[in-house]
């Protein structure tokens, strides 16, 4: 400790040894320089060491890969055996003929008959009727009353706006769609259940009961 503090005091006045090079003003800055030059370069070299150290190859790896590589007698020995010849039955087994079942065969059911298309995954026509191209989308649904040969479609607010020329071809096509599907009857509402357009009661077309704008 004293020895410490008697090295302190005299690198302070500057009476420690220094290079001839160096500024005698600048003499109590010689030592404590060198040892951060000293201690800067053993950190690198730690540094360095620590990097280049896992890469050196393991003198201990070629023999531990050598020894577990598989032996490979067994397979020699396996492709050097004759396959084994197994000796003909003399005994002759009768031919079996193949049985016939006596009961008559029933047809089966086509995909194509109607009996097959009813059932949960059967299409809607009623939804297919509204999802036609031809409908340009201003169909919302359709609801058919069978009681009443009936066929209610609800129409999109942009039907009313079309030209009375428009509303009426486009409610003919619907009335010949609702025929086809068996429908008597057709009506057209909007979307607050009010009538915009329904079949004549006498003789044959639809009649538009809504106002259209002016062509």
């Amino acid at each position: 400790m004293l020895r410490s503090q008697e090295l302190w005091r005299r690198n302070r006045q500057g009476s420690l040894w220094t290079p001839p090079w160096w500024p005698s003003d600048l003499a109590p800055l010689f030592w404590p320089a060198l040892a951060l030059v000293l201690a800067a370069l053993l950190g690198s070299a730690l540094v360095f060491f620590m990097r280049v150290w896992p890469s050196a190859p393991d003198p201990a790896a070629p023999a531990a890969l050598v020894e577990s590589a598989p032996e490979p007698q067994q397979s020699s020995q396996l492709t050097n055996e004759p396959a084994s010849i197994e000796a003909p039955s003399l005994v002759e087994e009768p031919p079996v003929e193949p049985t016939q079942s006596l009961e008559p065969s029933e047809p089966e059911t086509s995909a194509l008959e109607p009996e097959a298309l009813e059932g949960p995954y059967a299409p809607d026509p009623l939804l297919e009727l509204v999802q036609r191209p031809e409908a340009d989308g201003l169909l919302v649904q359709a609801e058919g009353l069978a009681d009443q040969s009936l066929l209610i479609l609800q129409v999109r607010p942009a039907f009313p706006a079309l030209t009375s020329q428009e509303q009426q071809r486009r409610a003919e096509l619907w009335q010949l769609w609702a025929d086809q599907l068996g429908y008597e009857h057709l009506e057209l509402r909007d979307s607050r259940s009010g009538l915009i357009a329904r079949d004549a009661l006498v003789g044959e077309g639809m009649i538009v009961l809504s106002e259209s704008p002016s062509t």
